[in-house]
């Protein structure tokens, strides 16, 4: 399904612009995956894949471009990420404090349609501390909003 993203990221200085994006909902898997506009220091936009495994509660983040992340979030336990760079790779700890995903980004039983899904800029949100190592935690909250994309006739 096509969806509009606009990600919000306490750790980013440059203001969110809604992209365009797909969600898929595959048994207890939900995945979206967009292509970000290019930062003024980077040549291409970077992909980026989410993956939320409902019955684990545990969300994938993986941003591929000049500047990587691979990031996990579980609210029962800490977790591993990676910022890759041209300048080297950082390995981090996450300590996820808040982890919602709406249930409405989910299909209605029985229904194959997007009016199956109630999306109306249903935010997926995200606090957590980052633990590099010799710093003090870093606190962030993500805000993910998707919205259905208008299809333009």
């Amino acid at each position: 399904m096509k969806v509009r993203i606009c990600l919000r990221s306490g750790l980013s200085e440059s203001a969110s612009i809604p992209v365009k994006g797909d969600l898929t909902v595959e048994d207890d898997t939900l995945s979206v995956t967009w292509t970000d506009i290019p930062a003024e220091e980077e040549k291409s936009g970077c992909l980026n894949c989410l993956a939320y495994i409902r019955k684990d509660g545990v969300l994938t983040m993986l941003r591929s471009g000049e500047h990587s992340t691979d990031l996990s979030f579980n609210t029962a336990a800490r977790t591993q990420g990676v910022l890759s760079t041209p300048h080297g790779d950082f390995a981090m700890e996450i300590e996820t404090l808040r982890l919602a995903v709406p249930d409405e980004l989910w299909p209605v039983p029985g229904k194959t349609d997007v009016s199956g899904f109630a999306l109306s800029g249903k935010s997926i949100l995200i606090r957590y501390l980052l633990h590099l190592s010799g710093q003090e935690p870093m606190q962030n909250d993500i805000e993910i909003q998707i919205s259905l994309e208008k299809n333009e006739e």
